[in-house]
């Protein structure tokens, strides 16, 4: 597979943000985070090499490397969600 570089340059990572800053470009984004399986384990070969995608996606974004507050921000808002009802799956002896 040719690359065009290890990592886009700053004017590159501009426009990227611009496409996902539009009208329901968050939805688009938030789908393609989840359909890359991105908050999911991996199975296979070829979902790894798309989770890798989706994680250099979000890097892109994020200007190259993610900051300590950013990933703290995103903590506090992750253990923020309301818990869904689950069956017990524990095993009985």
């Amino acid at each position: 597979m040719a690359r065009l570089d290890l990592f886009p340059k700053n004017d590159l990572i501009v426009d990227y943000r611009n496409i996902f800053t539009g009208k329901g470009s968050e939805d688009v984004l938030l789908h393609m985070i989840y359909d890359l399986g991105i908050f999911e384990e991996t199975q296979n070969d070829e979902d790894v090499v798309l989770k890798n995608y989706g994680i250099r996606l979000l890097r892109i974004l994020g200007g190259g490397e993610v900051s300590r507050e950013t990933i703290r921000e995103f903590i506090k808002w992750l253990v923020k969600q309301p818990l869904k009802e689950k069956k017990d799956e524990t095993i009985q002896m």
